[in-house]
């Protein structure tokens, strides 16, 4: 075979999201390389990640550039790529039907790479070459990671297409460019506030399917408490201490932590369950902060991250303050999300019977208006502080 797939960049502008893929890195050490597949090194798909985002390349084609390796004489030949997963028909029935779906949720999303004519000057490798890609589902799907799948193909004149390799690609599925913390520039491999990709392995599957901000934000809220059962819980022996979050976020810790890993300890406080659900929805295009409500106000029974006891938090009177990831202004009429605790979400949340009520996407409120601020405590004195809102730099 005289022609041989070198590398492919998906960020091949890290100057632009409107086109290509975005910037990221792996984590708080390692960088994402471009060309992110390399002949010989990327074998499995999770050898080569992209991530893209559904609000700024919607209208825009997007592209990608690819590099080859000719082995003949100077030829002109037209060169494409196209679904690997798909080979005719495939199978009717039931078991068509659920290859069909899972194609729809879990399969290739940036389509196939539009034929185009590639000259080659001789043996060697060629020049970048820019190619569009056609039949994306990018914006027909919402958050997660699906795997690209490409057969490489090529003809001379108008001969008959010749597979000539194939590739595997890990791409994830933003709904907008990752906001605070998270950065595009500098675009430098020393820059730690590159989303990364060891971040939305998790959000991306805590968020899946959601199309909008707050169902996303709503769905890591519920993920991150849901960690209280066996992962993480309030930090009731140590008097509520930040464990994760202060001054920064040890996002390293916290991975490692939910991995099965000893991370920070199994101990939360509101600070921390703050910078988690607001890291990992911000990094998904949301834009969350985390910020105060005080000073030293009263509670109403509730049910703490990882408790299964109704009572104000450990027994307690009260909270000197208590930090939740908050929308916009951080006020009273902003919406509020709390994987920290859930509150009783009938008509009277200070006695029983409690009807638990996670709060995702509740609006703050004022006193009397029965919002968040009423279910979480009887006193006058819960208020917003906005001066407060902060979004923790990662590491």
């Amino acid at each position: 075979m005289p022609l041989r797939l070198d590398a492919i960049k998906f960020n091949h502008d890290p100057n632009t999201v409107h086109n290509n893929a975005i910037n990221i890195r792996r984590n708080g050490t390692t960088f994402v390389t471009v060309p992110e597949w390399r002949a010989g090194v990327s074998v499995n798909a999770e050898d080569s990640p992209a991530a893209y985002v559904k609000k700024e390349t919607a209208g825009h084609t997007l592209t990608i550039q690819a590099r080859f390796r000719w082995t003949s004489k100077p030829a002109r030949v037209r060169i494409r790529a196209i679904d690997a997963t798909i080979r005719g028909h495939g199978p009717s029935g039931c078991l068509g039907w659920l290859l069909r779906l899972f194609r729809a949720l879990f399969g290739n999303v940036l389509g196939e790479v539009k034929a185009r004519h590639v000259d080659f000057n001789g043996p060697g490798l060629s020049s970048w070459e820019t190619f569009e890609l056609r039949k994306t589902r990018l914006h027909k799907v919402g958050v997660g990671i699906r795997i690209t799948s490409w057969r490489w193909q090529y003809r001379r004149k108008r001969g008959p297409w010749k597979d000539f390799d194939t590739s595997n690609h890990r791409i994830y599925v933003l709904l907008e460019t990752p906001t605070a913390p998270w950065q595009q520039a500098p675009y430098a491999s020393s820059n730690t506030q590159l989303p990364w990709t060891e971040v939305l392995d998790k959000a991306c599957g805590w968020a899946f399917g959601a199309v909008d901000r707050d169902t996303a934000a709503g769905q890591i809220t519920q993920m991150v408490y849901d960690l209280g059962h066996s992962v993480i819980e309030y930090d009731c022996p140590g008097g509520g201490s930040t464990r994760y979050a202060y001054p920064d976020f040890d996002c390293t810790a916290f991975l490692e932590r939910i991995a099965g890993g000893p991370g920070r300890g199994q101990y939360v406080n509101c600070t921390d369950c703050a910078t988690f659900v607001s890291t990992f929805a911000n990094a998904l295009g949301c834009d969350l902060w985390q910020s105060r409500m005080g000073w030293g106000f009263q509670l109403n029974p509730l049910l703490a991250i990882g408790s299964s006891t109704w009572q104000t938090a450990c027994g307690w009177s009260g909270f000197s303050y208590h930090e939740i990831p908050w929308k916009d202004a951080c006020g009273a009429a902003d919406r509020v999300y709390d994987a920290c605790l859930q509150v009783d979400g009938d008509a009277d949340p200070t006695s029983a019977p409690h009807t638990p009520l996670l709060p995702a996407n509740m609006v703050f409120g004022t006193p009397g208006s029965g919002d968040y601020r009423d279910k979480l405590s009887p006193s006058g004195n819960c208020d917003p502080q906005p001066s407060t809102r902060v979004r923790r730099s990662v590491f």
